[in-house]
C-alpha cells in the first residue's frame, strides 16, 4: 500500500472540502453538524475552525477559502434549524 503525500495546504483544501460536504475526511461517514454519524464518529469542529482560520490567515495559498465563509454560514443554518 503506497502513502499520497499532501501539502498542508492540500490537506486543509481536502477537510474544508468534505466538511462543506457533510463527508467525514477520515472515514467517508455522513456527518451531523461537525460529529462524524459513520465509524469513527469523530468530531471535526477543531480541525473546521483551524483550517477556517488557516484559510483567513493564508486565502492566495487555499484555494477552498472562498468556500470557508459560505460553509460557516451553511453551518450556523443547519444549528439553528
Amino acid at each position: 500500500m503506497s502513502t499520497i503525500e499532501r501539502t498542508p495546504v492540500e490537506e486543509n483544501d481536502r477537510i474544508i472540502s468534505s466538511i462543506i460536504n457533510w463527508v467525514c475526511p477520515n472515514c467517508g461517514g455522513h456527518m451531523v453538524e461537525f460529529q462524524c454519524g459513520g465509524r469513527c464518529r469523530r468530531n471535526w469542529l477543531a480541525e473546521w475552525e483551524w483550517a477556517n482560520y488557516y484559510a483567513k490567515q493564508h486565502p492566495a495559498a487555499n484555494s477552498a477559502s472562498s468556500n470557508v465563509q459560505t460553509a460557516t454560514n451553511h453551518a450556523r443554518i443547519r444549528q439553528a434549524s
